[in-house]
């Protein structure tokens, strides 16, 4: 089946599905697996040494992140879905079919961890004395599913930069144990710590008033907090050693500008700055200094979820000019396709375009062809536009570039059409850029090629 994909106004199609995917990471790994394990870490604490300021903290500490995990982070996890199915329906379809069964275990998983996280906040105060013991275990059941859903998910996003063998044996198994499987888990787990811990803090120094436990639980999630970093560190040295060497040249360009990328140093002495202000934070926590920490927690849960960002942009820039390595470009097309097009053309091939009416106006042909090479990182004036990247140049020269884009940029696809068709693309840019052509918003939902 084939289906049309939409250009998104200003954001674009891949700032659309970032900014709701790193929402829903921050949330699934800070408090779905990080937090609570600070809520049971706390449980326990507070039966084992009949602590009641544990116990309530506990408590009070759920409520706050049962509501955020069952509203914003069970939105964003289905309006991933919602927003790759629109924008990316060939991508995400593929995808699919080859981790049918690990996606299908997934969203049982993910069923189960609302269900669970929902008993566990409301028996909380039922289950006390004899039951106590088996409201922790519950709550460790909650844990270890939230993990169980971290490891079948991050198998899907490590093939997807590094797919091992998997586009000449098409086998299951050495998609999801691909090279980065394991060091990008770990770092996932270290991530969810730290998170988990600065989360932690944060609610602690904000709502409690008992000075002696804010001192004592903010040295137990300082230590926590400590360990996570030094986990986060070492699996991320761990990961990018198993990254494709083409692809980490691709870093800077993922997080910087095009001329400060060209100033190496200054993304490493950002990071370093980053990472050694985690680093005194928590140390800071284990001085239980409750004023610093209250000070300087929210400073450190931006930064920590800076990084987080950061990571989650260079994975999936990096691998770049792929959507799916050895299979798929960024822009949905296969790359077996791409001599068919470039020998018989795209737009006799596209279903939506062939549909159109207009289809003989030489502008609809060129929005059509830039829709479907182009709209998967770039707009029409809002962020990373095109118009911006051919300003001032001749259609001539538009049609040299568009010819030569992966020789110029590596992470960018190669043009697939016919010469003619590169000319009516250069062509539509050219007068795009000059201000001859004056598209409206029905104009930038262009529907493209989702494929045959």
């Amino acid at each position: 089946m084939e289906f049309p994909i939409f250009q998104v106004p200003f954001l674009g199609n891949g700032m659309t599905i970032a900014l709701d995917a790193v929402l829903h990471v921050i949330i699934s790994h800070g408090l779905a697996i990080g937090a609570v394990s600070m809520v049971v870490c706390a449980e326990y604490f507070g039966h084992r040494r009949a602590s009641g300021a544990w116990e309530v903290f506990a408590r009070d500490f759920l409520g706050f992140i049962v509501v955020l995990t069952t509203s914003v982070g069970a939105v964003t996890g289905v309006g991933i879905w919602f927003i790759t199915s629109a924008l990316a329906p060939r991508g995400i379809g593929s995808l699919l079919r080859v981790f049918f069964w690990p996606w299908f275990m997934e969203w049982g998983v993910f069923t189960a961890e609302v269900i669970i996280v929902l008993i566990y906040y409301y028996t909380w105060q039922k289950w006390n004395g004899e039951r106590k013991k088996q409201h922790l275990w519950l709550g460790v059941g909650y844990v270890a599913t939230a993990l169980s859903s971290a490891v079948l998910i991050t198998g899907i996003l490590g093939f997807m930069l590094t797919p091992d063998g998997w586009p000449w044996n098409k086998g299951l198994m050495s998609a999801f144990f691909n090279p980065s499987y394991v060091p990008q888990l770990v770092l996932r787990l270290g991530i969810a710590s730290v998170l988990g811990a600065l989360f932690a803090i944060g609610y602690l120094v904000f709502t409690r008033r008992d000075r002696q436990f804010r001192r004592e639980a903010l040295a137990f999630f300082g230590k926590v907090a400590l360990v996570g970093l030094a986990v986060t560190l070492l699996s991320a040295t761990w990961y990018f050693t198993v990254v494709p060497s083409a692809y980490k040249t691709h870093s800077l360009y993922a997080v910087m500008t095009s001329r400060l990328s060209q100033q190496p140093d200054l993304f490493w002495q950002i990071n370093l700055g980053g990472a050694v202000f985690l680093l005194l934070f928590s140390l800071l926590a284990l001085t239980k200094s409750v004023i610093s920490a209250r000070l300087l927690v929210v400073p450190a849960l931006v930064v920590a979820m800076l990084f987080v960002s950061e990571f989650e942009r260079i994975r999936e820039f990096i691998r770049g000019p792929y959507l799916m390595p050895g299979y798929m470009y960024a822009n949905q097309v296969l790359l077996e396709e791409t001599p068919l097009f470039i020998k018989e053309g795209m737009l006799p091939r596209s279903y939506w375009y062939n549909a159109t009416a207009a289809k003989a106006d030489p502008v609809s042909r060129g929005a059509y062809l830039f829709a479907q090479n182009c709209a998967g990182c770039h707009t029409i004036g809002g962020i990373n536009s095109i118009v911006d990247r051919v300003q001032g140049r001749s259609a001539d020269g538009i049609y040299v570039i568009i010819g030569h884009t992966q020789e110029m940029v590596p992470f960018m696809p190669p043009f697939s059409g016919t010469d003619q068709e590169r000319r009516t693309m250069a062509d539509f840019l050219f007068r795009l850029a000059d201000g001859s052509i004056k598209p409206g918003v029905p104009f930038r939902f262009t529907p493209l090629n989702g494929g045959r």
